[in-house]
């Protein structure tokens, strides 16, 4: 593999170590920090971090703290709304949004809406990333699985809560592929949503659990400690916390809520999280709709 950025022999991820010592990451930062709402497929640019870690960036991106964001970034640095790219007639541009510890563009703070040159060092805060408006190689993407060939030797999971049912379907082993389906209580037709690897695997874990434990007499059914999921979760850094957990278990309820599931993802203080319904081993059928 080479690296994204100029083409040498990549040693940190799908970086060299030149282009990985400018955008080395900040103390507390670990990969999975970091995440793009931004199909691959349809990349317009790219960044990549200090990990190596190739992310794919839309014609305008908004980058902050906000879960819902376009581009996440969980840092202390970073203002829940804090810069803008946006690609027009001349070129690409970055936009500070008012943020407190600023936007930069090659050392340089933004002041207003600043040129980016096709390749430059961005920081977000204390978070830096490179900016590619060309790769010399197709970052790798991640597998995904076709929510219509979701049989033979998967499990399929299937919970209502409220008026809402979901579909969870997970390979057969912690580091498999999936997809989270839902529908309305009552109809056909399923659609999907695309989940992170990590959000992905924590649902499947909390489904595994409770249905493992559906017969239990317990008022609380299917906990899984936060510290096993810190351990399990396929975090990229060993250093991950059970703040990390929590940051994903955010993420998942945001998910949730939108699709009418709200309080579905629960906590037991001091002991883990749950599934506030029973969980049922079936297969999901077909007919599912992107």
């Amino acid at each position: 593999m080479v690296c994204l950025g100029c083409g040498a022999n990549a040693e940190v991820g799908a970086l060299c170590g030149r282009c990985a010592l400018e955008v080395v990451p900040c103390d507390g930062l670990i990969s999975d920090h970091l995440r793009s709402a931004t199909d691959p497929t349809v990349a317009a640019a790219w960044v990549v971090d200090g990990f190596g870690v190739a992310h794919a960036v839309a014609e305008r991106t908004r980058f902050g703290r906000n879960h819902d964001g376009d581009f996440v970034v969980l840092a202390s640095s970073v203002s829940r709304e804090h810069a803008e790219l946006a690609l027009g007639e001349a070129g690409w541009t970055v936009r500070d949004l008012g943020s407190r510890n600023g936007t930069f563009v090659n050392g340089a703070r933004c002041t207003g809406e600043v040129g980016l040159s096709g390749r430059a060092v961005l920081a977000i805060g204390d978070v830096a990333l490179w900016f590619l408006a060309e790769v010399v190689d197709e970052p790798p993407r991640r597998p995904t699985i076709p929510t219509g060939d979701a049989r033979g030797g998967l499990v399929h999971y299937r919970l209502v809560h409220g008026a809402t049912e979901l579909g969870i379907v997970a390979g057969s082993d912690a580091t498999s592929a999936g997809a989270l389906l839902w529908r309305a209580v009552g109809t056909e037709l399923w659609s999907e949503r695309g989940l992170a690897p990590l959000e992905f695997q924590l649902v499947r874990a909390l489904c595994a659990r409770a249905y493992e434990e559906a017969a239990s007499p317990l008022a609380i059914r299917g906990c899984v400690p936060t510290k096993e999921l810190v351990r399990e979760l396929p975090f990229l850094s060993k250093f991950a916390n059970q703040e990390n957990v929590r940051q994903i278990v955010l993420r998942v309820r945001n998910l949730l809520g939108e699709l009418g599931a709200a309080g579905l993802l629960a906590v037991a203080p001091g002991r883990g999280y749950y599934l506030a319904c029973n969980v049922t081993a079936a297969g999901v059928g077909a007919g599912a709709s992107r």
